[in-house]
């Protein structure tokens, strides 16, 4: 990861310094431990991206089940990077854990819900209204490829300032079930052209969304369907709308600058 993608991050938490502001570090919680995608991969990335900005100060639980609120108290937003997708991967959070997680974000903290996170919990109908938008019986996503991820608001907190697209090369889902309350940030055109075989698992010839809010109770919940895996992650689009999506999370504001490289 350090080779990867540093000089952004070292670029973002440079012009955080400069902007003489030194807010105390949001307190970042990953949730993961099953996952139907390499969360081995991408948790070690999640924690970099965030931590080298200088704003976040991040940790990991890989066993959820069995946690309550008293584990989830002294973080101010929590990262879902879990997927039973099924209960295929492995089995739910039990009861207290799960609405451990619903009280958090009720009484006003934040939740990031990141790629197949949405996967998750089916038959759960709380959770499709906590995330804002799942992955159940009518989603899908055509190969892999590279394609233009488009900000549809760019006067959001989280949008403002960034350029009004980028390239993204990722999985695309396409018809998440999504409720009526998300503010869409972002959209993709899903080509009709890319098929797994002539015909077969096509994208859909439309926009579908992929980055949005919403609130839940007095707090606020980050979604992004983007970053499929490490080498998904490496954008900037997605660097910059995770990190500034997550303080949002956190805090309803959003201090990251936009690099002037990317602006």
């Amino acid at each position: 990861m350090r080779r990867i993608f540093p000089a952004l991050l070292a670029v973002i938490g440079a012009a955080l310094l400069a902007s003489a502001q030194s807010p105390q570090k949001i307190r970042v919680l990953i949730l993961t431990g099953i996952n139907n995608h390499d969360w081995r991969a991408t948790t070690p990335a999640l924690r970099e991206i965030l931590e080298r900005t200088g704003r976040f100060q991040v940790f990991v639980n890989e066993e959820v089940r069995g946690n309550g609120p008293e584990t989830f108290a002294p973080y101010d937003v929590l990262l879902l990077n879990y997927n039973d997708y099924k209960q295929t991967q492995g089995p739910w959070w039990d009861e207290r854990a799960r609405q451990a997680m619903l009280d958090f974000v009720r009484n006003g903290k934040g939740l990031v819900s990141y790629h197949a996170a949405n996967n998750a919990f089916w038959g759960w109908e709380e959770f499709d209204k906590l995330v804002g938008g799942t992955w159940r019986e009518t989603a899908g996503h055509a190969p892999y490829h590279t394609y233009t991820v488009k900000i549809v608001d760019a006067e959001d907190p989280i949008t403002r300032g960034m350029p009004a697209s980028f390239a993204e090369t990722d999985e695309l889902y396409h018809q998440l079930s999504l409720q009526p309350n998300i503010h869409v940030l972002a959209t993709a055109w899903d080509d009709a052209k890319n098929c797994w075989k002539p015909g077969e698992g096509c994208g859909t010839g439309k926009d579908e969304p992929l980055i949005w809010t919403l609130s839940y109770g007095a707090g606020r919940v980050f979604q992004t369907a983007l970053g499929h895996d490490v080498k998904a992650m490496q954008s900037p689009g997605f660097l910059l709308t995770l990190a500034r999506g997550t303080e949002w999370a956190a805090t309803g504001q959003v201090t990251l600058p936009v690099p002037a490289e990317l602006k």
